[in-house]
């Protein structure tokens, strides 16, 4: 019987999380009819991040220098890209229903509160806000995991559009100029964002 009713729960669950997803996607098309793409979410949150296969045309790339974007942090902070200048940058684009963006909140605030100081990172963790359940369920997602690091919002999805972001967690990892110097696909651990960044 208790199965029964955990598998009911489950399959709600799931059938919950596909209506959310799909009214998200409506309102987004809505909203933005001009922009054609669309976020899948990394493979399994298991994996760890891949690094972006080489582009051509158009495609932002290792040695190019970041777009400068301005926003607000959760906190309702102006910030820039370009403020930042002087430090390395994780730059980091989820959403609260991603799992595998889930899955590295934790590995990503421990290396911030380990290591970031010492490596002169900072983290900025830019929550596509257009495709995600409204700032509330940021505030809580970022009560929940004891985020420290900056959150940034994009609630016009125009910075997720920029840094042509078509599945999440994507990342850039940024020199000091805000140079590109990777670009990687899927969630990252806390071993491979200290290895990066002490290249």
């Amino acid at each position: 019987m208790i199965k029964r009713i955990l598998a009911l729960v489950l399959v709600g669950a799931l059938v919950s999380i596909l209506i959310v997803n799909v009214i998200n996607d409506q309102k987004e098309r809505q909203a933005e009819q001009a922009r054609q793409q669309q976020y899948s979410v990394a493979p399994a949150e298991n994996s760890r991040a891949q690094e972006a296969p080489p582009s051509n045309g158009g495609i932002l790339e290792e040695g190019q220098l970041a777009p400068d974007f301005q926003t607000t942090t959760l906190d309702g902070e102006e910030v820039s890209l370009s403020d930042y200048r002087g430090k390395k940058i994780i730059l980091n684009f989820w959403a609260t229903w991603c799992p595998p963006c889930i899955a590295e909140m934790p590995h990503m605030q421990n290396y911030y509160e380990e290591e970031a100081k010492d490596q002169n990172v900072e983290i900025l963790a830019v929550n596509l806000t257009s495709m995600d359940h409204g700032i509330d369920k940021v505030k809580q997602f970022t009560e929940d995991f004891e985020l420290t690091f900056p959150v940034l919002m994009d609630e016009s999805g125009s910075i997720g559009d920029q840094f042509q972001v078509f599945t999440i967690p994507t990342t850039y990892m940024l020199d000091e100029e805000g140079v590109i110097i990777r670009k990687l696909l899927g969630p990252m651990d806390q071993e491979m964002m200290s290895s990066m960044m002490n290249e």
